[in-house]
């Protein structure tokens, strides 16, 4: 077993904001492959509100460096989201807002359903060292009221996720300066090894919403004038101030490949010290750094000369890039082969020093790196002279670079250091394989859901600029960031992704699609709010109850070809109909794969046999798609396989039974008439009492019944009816079900199902045939002879269900015959808050 106090962490998921536009971890990929530089001037009306406060105030501000880089739209917010009202978002710190936004995007990134961790003991740790926008409201004095105090706090940075998912884990915010965030990672790995939770997010954020921190480190000569990180440059002049979040996603490596994650890098050692005293408690110790290097490489069991990367803290200060270029020459250079020197870099030189997320965005970049296999290159000019870089075993990556061969999984290093004098380092692995993609049914169903129906139809627009192909590739990204993703995913990993590994919000839509092309033409058309036949839209149950009811129709949902796509589409469908196949050749010398394919289903014993088939097949398909029934219901033949898949019947002793059933039903065929009229059931009855070859066979609602008997007199009844205004019309069957026609029939039935073994059924059934529907069928041969013979009580079963709480109902058939029924017994009982759906339409692709 491994010991938990050294396991490694798993990293399966990032979300980032950071600057150059670098909103995903594809998009930050990019720019840094690229070599950008996303320097510039501070956005015009940044700082506007302190110079408004006077002369003095307007020159001071004058006098801060005015380039970095920066974010844009940090006002930008989405508060109904998150469930916030507009005044209480307007006094937040906007750091509390990015890190809500980049947390929710992490474990969008991860595959891991937010709604999911509500209540558990998830973990958040953040770094984060400034309070620009607290500060500024707590100065406001006139304006302070109750949201202040929150909106202001630091802690809150991180509590703000805690409180908006309901996480019940440890939360913190980490202020360590410019090591903050890679000290939030560390506290997180520790968490996890030591038991205290099993997920956490970990990270930091940076806003410059005020001069005054520019203007206390230009005076300290720490900042660039042109705002640039230099990283190792020889023109290293200080560091360049940058905005922006990111959050990784953290499990124990065991645990992450038990639950199927995508695992980025795995993190297997990291510490944290301090550098005591030294020539200022603003100026770094190498002995520090070297120190802390080491013992995260003994934590991590490996050494040093292993890892082909270091992505390094450098800040492009004169005094500061060196002294780290040593220490890293100590514990990394040493002993290397002069052609292979340990590789080093710093995102600093594309992005800035986002200080209190200064460390995560060094780590992003490594685990990226580690990933793909590739580093990219740090914006590098002449290397600093004050190095000398061959003695030192280093070497500057200035162009895109493979990563280097070795006999052992690639590896890398991240440093971060405070300018208090706290020192972080995490040492990293490339992770294990990526798990076997989806297959089945969730690569043809693609769900979409937001908060609002424009954010709908704006996820819709963004999934659709995604390249997707056809056949599942392992080697695809599943989990990754669909709306920012580069790289092509296959429908499989698509429709896994959208369906069991994201939050599903209030306004939801699903595209069914087969091939890239159908799935680009639904989500355009659901963009566009224009209706499809290939997307169905909806919003979720206020109580959707237990669970689905799964309601099984009887005769009259079959259709020619009915099932047909979905036997060359859907293997669990398939597997069915082949475990079909031999009892039905052996009970009625009949295949249901070639009725299926080619066959016209006419002769009553051929089409219940099929509809039972249909619908065991159904249940599958459903099953694959995630969706299990807690309840069913049967109407007739559909308890059959409604007995099945509750467990009742095994799906072999199911088909006998059919098979049986149908095989008596020719002697009856051609003799009978079913109608349909507009009464209640109890009505229907009394109105049939002059009528002996008429029956109320079937309670299908409140308002409607099934008469059934012999054609003459179902005829005459049904004119009847009609001359006196009551809506009635014919059934199509010509076998008079539930009725004293059925009554020949019943000792064979009996006898034809006594070899068959029923078993307890392992979720509710609500009988049709009982006249308690939450009584308990015996699944034996009488009550089988019952379900032949005994009215149909739907409308008591789907009462009965409703009563007992559930709300969503589910037809099991190849075409809806008692979805309008289940409706309107649930509307006559004043039950509003409901679903009832259908499997498939008739002459409709499956």
């Amino acid at each position: 077993m491994t010991d938990r106090q050294f396991e490694a962490i798993a990293v399966i998921g990032i979300g980032c904001r950071l600057p150059g536009g670098a909103d995903s971890p594809e998009r930050y990929w990019n720019l840094l492959c690229e070599g950008r530089d996303t320097s510039g001037p501070a956005p015009a009306d940044r700082w506007r509100s302190y110079a408004d406060r006077g002369p003095s105030y307007a020159a001071a501000a004058r006098r801060a460096v005015p380039y970095g880089h920066f974010l844009d739209g940090v006002a930008d917010f989405d508060a109904e989201f998150f469930g916030l009202s507009p005044r209480e978002a307007e006094l937040m710190d906007p750091q509390q807002r990015l890190v809500m936004e980049t947390a929710w995007e992490a474990l969008e990134h991860a595959g891991t359903p937010a709604g999911a961790l509500a209540g558990t003991d998830a973990g958040v740790y953040v770094g984060v060292c400034t309070g620009d926008y607290g500060h500024r409201l707590l100065e406001d004095l006139p304006d302070i009221e109750a949201w202040t105090g929150i909106g202001a706090a630091t802690c809150a940075v991180a509590n703000r996720v805690s409180y908006a998912l309901d996480l019940r884990g440890p939360s913190m915010a980490v202020d360590t300066a410019c090591s903050a965030s890679l000290v939030a990672v560390h506290l997180a790995v520790q968490a996890l090894r030591s038991g205290e939770t099993d997920l956490a997010l970990a990270g930091g954020v940076n806003l410059i919403l005020s001069p005054g921190e520019t203007l206390t480190l230009d005076a300290a000569g720490t900042l660039a004038p042109d705002g640039r990180s230099k990283s190792f440059d020889a023109a290293a002049d200080g560091y360049g101030r940058g905005e922006g979040a990111a959050i990784v996603v953290l499990k124990r490596l065991s645990d992450a490949v038990r639950d199927g994650d995508v695992v980025l890098a795995t993190i297997l050692g990291s510490a944290v010290n301090q550098d005591g005293h030294t020539a200022g408690i603003m100026a770094p110790c190498g002995q520090a750094q070297e120190h802390v290097m080491r013992r995260a490489l003994r934590q991590a069991g490996v050494e040093p000369g292993t890892v082909g990367y270091v992505e390094a803290h450098g800040t492009g200060t004169a005094v500061g890039d060196p002294l780290e270029a040593a220490a890293l020459a100590a514990v990394y250079g040493t002993g290397r082969e002069r052609e292979r020197p340990c590789l080093i870099g710093s995102a600093k030189s594309n992005i800035g020093h986002l200080e209190g997320a200064a460390g995560v965005a060094g780590l992003v970049k490594a685990i990226l790196a580690v990933r793909r296999g590739e580093i990219p290159p740090s914006r590098l000019d002449t290397p600093t002279p004050a190095v000398d870089w061959a003695a030192a075993g280093l070497r500057v990556v200035d162009r895109p670079t493979p990563w280097p061969e070795a006999a052992h999984p690639r590896r890398a290093a991240v440093s971060a250091f405070g300018y208090g004098g706290t020192v972080a380092h995490v040492v990293l692995e490339q992770g294990p394989p990526a798990p076997a993609p989806a297959a089945g049914a969730a690569g043809r169903l693609f769900p979409v859901s937001a908060a609002s129906r424009p954010a709908l139809r704006q996820a819709a627009a963004d999934l659709a600029t995604v390249t997707v192909t056809g056949p599942a590739d392992p080697a695809a990204a599943g989990g990754a960031d669909l709306a920012g993703v580069t790289d092509p995913v296959s429908m499989a990993d698509l429709g896994h992704t959208l369906a069991l590994r994201r939050t599903h919000l209030s306004h939801r839509a699903v595209v069914v699609a087969e091939n890239e092309t159908a799935l680009a033409t639904g989500l355009r058309n659901l963009a566009a709010g224009t209706p499809h036949d290939a997307v169905a839209t909806g919003r979720p149950l206020t109580d959707p109850g237990p669970g689905p009811v799964f309601v099984f129709s009887g005769h009259g949902s079959q259709w020619a070809a009915m099932g047909r796509d979905l036997l060359a589409t859907e293997p669990a469908f398939a597997a069915v109909i082949d475990e079909l196949e031999p009892v039905f050749a052996e009970e009625i010398g009949f295949s249901p794969r070639e009725a299926l394919s080619e066959g016209e289903l006419t002769e009553v014993d051929l089409v219940q046999t099929m509809i039972f088939a249909m619908q065991i097949g159904l249940v599958e398909v459903w099953r694959e798609c995630g969706v299990r029934p807690h309840a069913v219901i049967g109407h007739s033949v559909g308890e059959i396989a409604a007995a099945v898949t509750a467990g009742a019947l095994s799906r072999l002793d199911g088909a006998r039974l059919i098979c049986r059933r149908s095989r008596l039903l020719r002697r009856v065929a051609g003799r009978g008439a079913m109608a349909m009229v507009q009464l209640p059931f109890a009505e229907a009855e009394r109105r049939l009492a002059g009528h002996p070859g008429v029956v109320a066979a079937i309670a299908s609602s409140p308002g409607s019944t099934v008469v059934s008997g012999e054609p003459d007199a179902v005829a005459e009844v049904l004119t009847a009816w009609l001359e006196e205004g009551v809506p009635a019309r014919r059934v199509a069957s010509d076998v008079a079900f539930h009725g004293p026609q059925m009554d020949p029939l019943m000792p064979d039935l009996a006898a034809a199902a006594a070899d068959l073994t029923p078993g307890v059924p392992g979720i509710a059934v609500y009988s049709t045939a009982l006249d308690d529907p939450r009584g308990r069928p015996g699944f034996d041969g009488a009550y089988w002879a019952a379900n032949l013979r005994r009215p149909v009580r739907l409308a008591d079963a789907v009462g009965a269900a409703a009563a007992d709480g559930y709300r969503a109902f589910i037809e099991i058939s190849a075409h809806p015959v008692v979805t309008h029924s289940v409706l309107e017994t649930l509307g006559d009982s004043g039950y509003e808050d409901v679903f009832v759906g259908a499997s498939l339409r008739r002459n409709r692709p499956g």
